[in-house]
């Protein structure tokens, strides 16, 4: 196998496009935040909500523009360890929702953790066979 196969097997375009999609989806909710932030944060006032969503928009942007910038370019070792920090952020966000009595709301984040950690897996054993 050429280091080109490599970068093309299965896996490995499953991993990149799942970080397109996860990319993409983390810069449609920074947009949400910042156009209808009562909307995304339901009970909070406009301007609270509205300060808070200016802070998480820099925050998730530049992590959605990392998912997607790197995985388009094809840097799989460093597209590997953005998805393993989203995993660990997943990580805190399940032990959250389970701290505060939100079973229901941990299993998003457990399943999106699990994908980042396989994907972010996947990206780095591809990477260090080329």
């Amino acid at each position: 196998m050429t280091n080109d196969d490599h970068g093309r097997s299965w896996p490995d375009l499953l991993a990149r496009a799942f970080a397109v999609l996860r990319g993409a989806v983390l810069l449609l909710y920074a947009l949400l935040l910042v156009v209808a932030p009562e909307n995304v944060m339901p009970g909070s006032s406009g301007h609270p909500a509205r300060l808070l969503a200016l802070m998480l928009v820099s925050r998730t942007a530049l992590f959605g523009l990392a998912f997607v910038v790197l995985a388009i370019r094809g840097k799989r070792a460093a597209l590997g360890w953005v998805l393993f920090a989203d995993a660990a952020l997943q990580l805190f966000d399940t032990g959250m929702a389970l701290a505060t009595a939100k079973g229901a709301l941990a299993s998003l984040p457990l399943a999106i953790g699990a994908l980042d950690f396989w994907a972010g897996r996947v990206l780095l054993r591809s990477a260090r066979r080329s």
